[in-house]
């Protein structure tokens, strides 16, 4: 619902931002502007909202000098990362689970592990992190053995198996680096092909004197205009086709 509530604060932002729920990463060209657009803009529309700006959570800097945290993500000098309070909260929820008090089977264990890995693997899999889940999964092969090894109610059912890396596999842990070498393969096919037909319709809305309007006052109705344009052009060329096919059938 952060979506529709905060609909009217979207239109009023001139600069491009990203919105996540109720949170908001804003870009602006210099210094001043941030302070600007949250004097004249964020505060006013809040207010009608009867809604509170999070102070603890303001921030502003430059992505080539400061490092921006957002959404558990750490951005810095064209880089973004996993926080490092987050990968600390992982590993908390990491000795949790694998505290030797819990009295739990190994295949239990071994489900709530992979519950936690795969939801935080896909969710930073879009960041630089490929030393970051090494280690990681590094952590959670350490204290799943320790509580195979040590918890009295498994000892006995392990025997003399060697707790190697495979022997984990095959017991059905999951790996936070076979996420991101799985992503990192398809994504070079798919991220190229998605640059190619960005840049192909930003050329040709490039070309259109439509984006000379005084009515476009904002970015959101340039965005708009573009789409409408390129769906245009779509129609065009499908109609082009069902004439020749018609003239061909004439013939």
């Amino acid at each position: 619902m952060a979506g529709l509530y905060l609909l009217p604060l979207d239109l009023k932002i001139q600069r491009p931002f990203l919105r996540i729920q109720n949170d908001y990463l804003i870009f602006c060209k210099n210094k001043k502007e941030p302070e600007k657009i949250l004097k004249q803009i964020i505060e006013p529309v809040l207010e009608r909202l009867k809604l509170k700006i999070n102070i603890k959570k303001l921030n502003s800097g430059k992505f080539h000098q400061n490092p921006i945290e957002f959404m558990g993500f750490k951005y810095y000098a064209g880089v973004f990362t996993i926080s490092n309070k987050k990968i600390e909260e992982f590993k908390n929820r990491i000795i949790k689970i694998t505290h030797l008090t819990n009295k739990k089977s190994k295949k239990t264990i071994i489900k709530l592990l992979n519950n936690k890995l795969l939801g935080f693997g896909h969710y930073y899999k879009f960041a630089h992190c490929k030393q970051d889940f090494e280690k990681l999964d590094a952590f959670i092969r350490q204290r799943l053995r320790r509580y195979l090894i040590k918890n009295k109610d498994q000892k006995q059912k392990i025997n003399n198996l060697l707790l190697t890396n495979q022997q984990l596999k095959n017991l059905g842990l999951k790996s936070l680096v076979s996420i991101y070498k799985k992503y990192t393969r398809g994504k070079r096919h798919i991220f190229k092909k998605t640059n190619k037909k960005r840049k192909k319709i930003e050329k040709l809305i490039t070309r259109s004197d439509l984006l000379q309007s005084p009515d476009l006052n904002n970015y959101q109705q340039k965005a708009i205009l573009k789409q409408l344009y390129e769906l245009t052009k779509n129609v065009k060329q499908i109609r082009s086709k069902v004439n020749r096919i018609e003239k061909k059938l004439k013939d």
